[in-house]
């Protein structure tokens, strides 16, 4: 075999680990919604606050777990559009990778809701597979800079602990943490989406489509102007060492 043959099986091999990670993981947050805010559910907590910070604690958790498994260290661990526009921004993700990642990861923002549909029937279908929306009343403007802003902070502290290389371990943890932390804050004002990934399948599924386009737009913009603001900042300092890339 050839070594750009051995490329694109590669390539092949990792998308799919994308595309199994993001599954499980857009899977959980479905089945997570419906256990926590359906009224039917023993489980379901009422005050949406305290909701919020419970799901984005597990998510945080799920998110981690994802990371650090072995198909999540295998591929990288993306499971964001925008994480990958991020990576290929600041110069640490191939170009040629970029396209491949982002339909593995939209094709399992599909797959993972609708097998929450099988498993947990009707009420996935009554709950809109888990469909992000904003507060009523929030402007378009307010729901862009809200959703850029937030992903951009993820990013930013990600990019930090990027440039300390003994810290690099910490990267899943860092993100994990962020994506728990916009899920407490924002989830009652914004949706907290910051992935378009997130809004892509439950969109798709439900036929939901208010807001889509600024939910699948203010992450990638996050992601690349966070991408290459560090890039210039890393390109124009001392040398550091470089986390391994996909």
């Amino acid at each position: 075999m050839s070594s750009s043959s051995r490329s694109r099986v590669d390539l092949a091999r990792r998308s799919g680990y994308e595309f199994l990670s993001t599954t499980v993981l857009f899977f959980g947050v479905v089945s997570l919604v419906r256990v926590l805010a359906l009224p039917d559910s023993p489980l379901a907590i009422k005050d949406p606050h305290l909701m919020l910070g419970t799901a984005g604690s597990v998510v945080a958790l799920l998110l981690a777990a994802l990371m650090y498994a072995p198909t999540g260290r295998a591929s990288g661990g993306h499971f964001n559009p925008a994480v990958t526009v991020f990576l290929w921004a600041d110069g640490f993700f191939p170009a040629r990778a970029v396209l491949p990642y982002i339909a593995a990861q939209l094709a399992g923002s599909v797959s993972g809701p609708a097998l929450a549909r099988l498993v947990w029937g009707a009420p996935v279908g009554r709950m809109h597979y888990a469909v992000v929306a904003p507060a009523p009343g929030l402007g378009t403007t307010a729901l862009f800079l809200v959703e850029t802003a937030a992903l951009v902070a993820v990013l930013a502290a990600v990019a930090v602990v990027m440039g300390r290389p003994r810290l690099h371990a910490l990267i899943p943890a860092v993100i994990a943490v962020g994506v728990g932390l916009v899920i407490a804050s924002l989830g009652t004002v914004t949706g907290a989406n910051i992935n378009p990934a997130r809004a892509f399948g439950p969109a798709l599924l439900s036929g939901r489509y208010a807001h889509l386009w600024i939910y699948l737009l203010s992450p990638l913009v996050a992601g690349l102007l966070t991408g290459l603001a560090h890039r210039a900042l890393r390109t124009s300092g001392p040398a550091t060492a470089q986390p391994a890339t996909t």
